[in-house]
């Protein structure tokens, strides 16, 4: 019987792997392959997930910051710009009667919040809705190069529920190497 449930947990647990690369160290899903890249100014990378989605990574001096750019437009200016160029494309921009009545929170689609990992202040980005936004991380400034502060990224856009989740596991498990 001992025997037993001890096979049924070790079956039920999910399989993960160490990575390791250049400058940081990661637990991923068992069934992610790592993927290379070749940069110029940073060190980039990834993992193809068993969906074939992309996480990819960037460190170096020019990392996202996975920052949404948000612009909110009143309808009556919108107006007179294309009046006056009507070659503006608008399918980009948020449009409103009133731009007293809301703000840019409420057309973000990812939500963040900040934590500690391997010493160092992270961002950490996930959608409000799975497979809508991005899912990921940012440190901001890891030390100084000639080129910068040195950033780090890591992050994968649209994931499904099961690999958002395991990205953020993930993410947990990051050692940044010093």
């Amino acid at each position: 019987m001992l025997l037993l449930l001890t096979l049924l947990v070790n079956c039920s647990q999910k399989k993960t792997q160490n990575l390791s690369f250049n400058n940081f160290d990661i637990e991923v899903a068992g069934e992610w392959k790592k993927l290379k890249l070749q940069g110029v100014d940073s060190d980039v990378g990834g993992f193809i997930t068993e969906n074939n989605d992309t996480v990819s990574f960037d460190y170096g001096p020019y990392s996202n910051s996975l920052e949404e750019d948000i612009v909110i437009f009143e309808r009556k200016f919108i107006k007179e710009i294309i009046k006056e160029h009507p070659e503006t494309d608008t399918s980009k921009m948020i449009i409103v009667s009133d731009v007293s009545k809301v703000t840019q929170e409420d057309f973000k689609i990812n939500k963040k919040h900040y934590e500690k990992i391997s010493g160092y202040n992270a961002k950490i980005v996930s959608p409000k809705r799975s497979g809508e936004g991005i899912t990921g991380v940012y440190f901001d400034s890891l030390g100084a190069s000639s080129l910068g502060k040195i950033k780090f990224t890591l992050y994968g856009q649209n994931l499904n529920f099961k690999n958002q989740k395991e990205l953020l596991n993930a993410i947990r498990t990051i050692k940044l190497k010093k």
